[in-house]
């Protein structure tokens, strides 16, 4: 299929609004010319270049504050230059120097365009703007600029079939949003049964049946026939209602220079319109807007299409006249060019005097060359797309159950998903038949290889049948999806055979299910006094979001920092959000060798949820363990002594800087505990007089302890008992204190 080249007007729209101004020099280039061309109906050829400049200055704001259009660039910016001109228009006049201007202040006049309000308020004009904005703009483009898909499809990032096939369905959609219009003030059941059908009955879309009910009731019901009439100038003057409505007065001069068609004609409407609106600018015109959109449907009937008869898409069924209408509105006779007189006939009597000689020579008559026989051109074959609804089904195969039909969503199996697409074309029909496939990024390609009966490139996303007459069902297999939104589990298929096409949607609902490779728990640095921990989360490409939840035990406590990197976390949750849920950060944890414990006590849970993926994960953190070489008491030598009169004893943890360090301290009754100010230290006494508690958050060097010994004697009467812990590593080690040799 081939690809529109460059990006769209919604892509280049998107791009200023985050401040691409070279976007919009693109969109320039793409719209100057019709901006231009606009602005020549409204203001001599020498301002026009400004107008239209002021105009894109004022969308390029528009687009800046968020606001503006998303699609339709081409119909916003020509309103505007219209819009600029009557800003103009109305801050040039009545101007007037004064000394007092109390005397002229009063309330603004407010400004009213009876075109456009004469269009607005009606009810073609009310189901154009409930249209999405891709088919406005497509009828815009197609309609009123009369271009050719294939100009039109960069613009809206579709192929020259794309751009067909959308105008067809806008058209369709813009005449059903139309009926749906009259049909809140339709008040019988005969009425509301027949401008139901009123679409399909301008199209030749109703049985023999419907389509006679139809036709006996528009001729006694002049309301519906009054429905039926303006629908069909919806569908065949379209351009004239559009153009008037969002440009003015400019509107069909606008479509005159852009066509090329019909110029005088044109032209001369062009005088109707503006002896109707001359006055539009400052009061209502009450009869104008009617002359106006009378014109404009004899405008669109004769200029645009070509001729003075209608558009074939309503040459059947053929609609016989009402014979008498109950009430007919006020009609504007259609205006015929001036017709030339023929010349009068010369007289038939011969001349009075005759000539006196009579010519020697007859005159020769010269030959009359015989025609040639001019050949009779083939007509082209029709190339408008028709939907044909029954062209493509998408079923699930028994077995599988859904919520619901058409494109409701649809239950995965444990393995996928299966779905039988089937194709019925017409009764020998020898135009290929190509279905494609489009789905969400949590899908994948659903076949393997070549199913029965068809050809099919992943590359390209399609396959062909190779019996277009017969198409054989095919079955496809989605895999199940681990998450990711509505559209990302949506898949499309799209059928074409020679002007026949159809399409249809399905959404998969992925099931919750467990994936014991989504988390893993890894080791990190070594280290005896705590458990450094990392939580990984194995990427994706299918979720939105993805959260750890962590639970622990009661001898555990919060092991995330603050601000961990690519994580929000939160200790009163207990939960961890990625910022990055495509690809999550590592996230680091640390845990505090617990105390000892039941196992429950110093066991963590990590629970991890990606989309509709989970995994569960935990361990038991081993105790304190013991370390015998981690404690030392010392006995200092008489040099080193900083208290001859006592007992000095240093308390030393090897391998520990910067560390806390806790000290338990008991003795024997026969010792006193002396030492409680030791710098960097702090000690408390428990109620047992005989124990001690001393701890350090920054330990540098060893506790000097120093006692005094009220009685000789040995054994625990007069020993010291010290357990150092250090994170996970504990120790207890005992001396004797010798008794005193005299008094001290």
């Amino acid at each position: 299929m081939e690809t529109p080249e460059g990006p769209s007007d919604a892509e280049l729209i998107a791009r200023v609004r985050n401040g691409d101004l070279e976007a919009y020099g693109e969109l320039f280039g793409r719209h100057h010319h019709a901006a231009e061309r606009m602005a020549r109906q409204l203001v001599p050829t020498n301002d026009a270049d400004d107008l239209a400049s002021d105009a894109f200055a004022k969308v390029l704001d528009a687009l800046r504050a968020g606001g503006g259009p998303d699609i339709s660039f081409r119909a916003y910016l020509l309103t505007t230059v219209r819009r600029v001109h009557v800003d103009r228009i109305r801050s040039g006049k009545k101007v007037q120097t004064t000394d007092d201007i109390a005397a002229y202040e009063r309330e603004p006049e407010t400004f009213d365009d009876p075109t456009v309000t004469g269009f607005e308020s009606g009810a073609a004009a009310k189901a154009f703007a409930s249209l999405p904005e891709r088919w406005q703009a497509v009828l815009w483009h197609t309609e009123v600029e009369g271009e050719k898909p294939a100009a039109i499809a960069p613009l809206l990032g579709l192929t020259a079939n794309g751009v067909s096939a959308l105008a067809y369905r806008a058209r369709e959609g813009l005449r059903q949003a139309y009926l749906q219009q009259h049909l809140a003030d339709v008040a019988g059941d005969r009425c509301r049964w027949t401008t139901e059908r009123l679409g399909a009955y301008v199209r030749g879309g109703l049985t023999k049946r419907e389509n006679r009910n139809v036709r006996e009731h528009l001729d006694d019901c002049a309301k519906c026939t009054a429905v039926y009439l303006e629908l069909v100038e919806v569908n065949s003057a379209l351009p004239a209602l559009l153009a008037p409505a969002l440009l003015g007065a400019a509107g069909i001069g606008y479509l005159a220079a852009a066509s090329g068609t019909k110029i005088g004609l044109v032209g001369f409407f062009v005088g109707l319109w503006r002896k109707a609106t001359e006055n539009s600018t400052r009061t209502a015109v009450g009869g104008g807007a009617v002359v106006v959109v009378a014109v404009a449907a004899v405008v669109a009937a004769m200029a645009l299409t070509g001729n003075e008869t209608p558009p074939a898409a309503i040459d059947k069924p053929s609609v016989p006249q009402p014979t008498q209408p109950p009430a007919k509105p006020p009609v504007v006779p259609p205006v015929k060019p001036p017709v030339t007189q023929p010349p009068p006939p010369k007289p038939t009597t011969a001349p009075t005097t005759a000539p006196t000689t009579a010519p020697t020579t007859a005159p020769t008559t010269p030959p009359v060359p015989t025609p040639t026989p001019t050949p009779t051109p083939t007509p082209p074959l029709p190339t408008t797309p028709i939907l044909d609804e029954g062209l493509l089904t998408i079923s699930i195969p028994p077995g599988q159950r859904s919520t619901g039909g058409g494109s409701a969503p649809a239950v995965a199996a444990a393995d996928g998903m299966r779905f039988v697409i089937t194709i019925k074309t017409p009764a020998a029909n020898t135009n290929p038949v190509v279905i494609g496939f489009k789905y969400g990024k949590a899908l994948k390609w659903p076949l393997s290889g070549n199913p029965r009966g068809w050809s099919c490139d992943q590359a390209a996303g399609s396959c062909t049948a190779n019996n277009p007459a017969k198409p054989e069902p095919m079955t496809v297999e989605f895999a199940n999806p681990t998450g990711g939104s509505a559209a990302d589990r949506t898949f499309t298929v799209s059928a074409k055979s020679g002007r026949l096409y159809d399409d249809d949607s399905r959404t998969l609902v992925a099931p919750p299910r467990t994936d014991e490779n989504l988390l893993r728990i890894l080791n990190g640095p070594k280290d005896s006094d705590v458990h450094h921990r990392v939580l990984v989360v194995a990427p994706g490409l299918d979720r939105s979001a993805v959260t750890l939840k962590i639970s622990y035990g009661a001898s555990l406590s919060w092991p995330i920092g603050k601000s961990p990197l690519g994580w929000r976390c939160s200790a009163s949750t207990k939960t961890c959000t990625s910022l990055t849920p495509l690809k999550p950060v590592p996230l680091k944890a640390v845990f505090e060798v617990p105390e000892d414990g039941s196992a429950a006590a110093r066991t963590y849970t990590v629970s991890a949820t990606a989309g509709l993926v989970s995994d569960v994960d935990s361990e038991t953190l081993p105790g304190v363990r013991t370390d015998e070489s981690l404690l030392q008491i010392l006995t200092p030598s008489p040099g080193q002594d900083p208290n001859p009169f006592v007992y000095n004893r240093f308390l030393k943890v090897n391998g520990v800087t910067d560390r806390r360090v806790t000290l338990e301290i008991s003795w024997g009754r026969n010792l006193q505990f002396l030492s409680a100010l030791d710098r960097g230290w702090t000690c408390s006494r428990s109620t047992d007089i005989r124990r001690a508690t001393c701890w350090t958050d920054s330990y540098r060097r060893p506790f000097n302890s120093e006692w005094n010994a009220w009685l000789p004697g040995k054994g625990s009467a007069n020993a010291i008992t010290v357990y150092a812990r250090v994170g996970g590593r504990e120790d207890t080690d005992s001396v004797q204190i010798p008794p005193a040799k005299g008094s001290r």
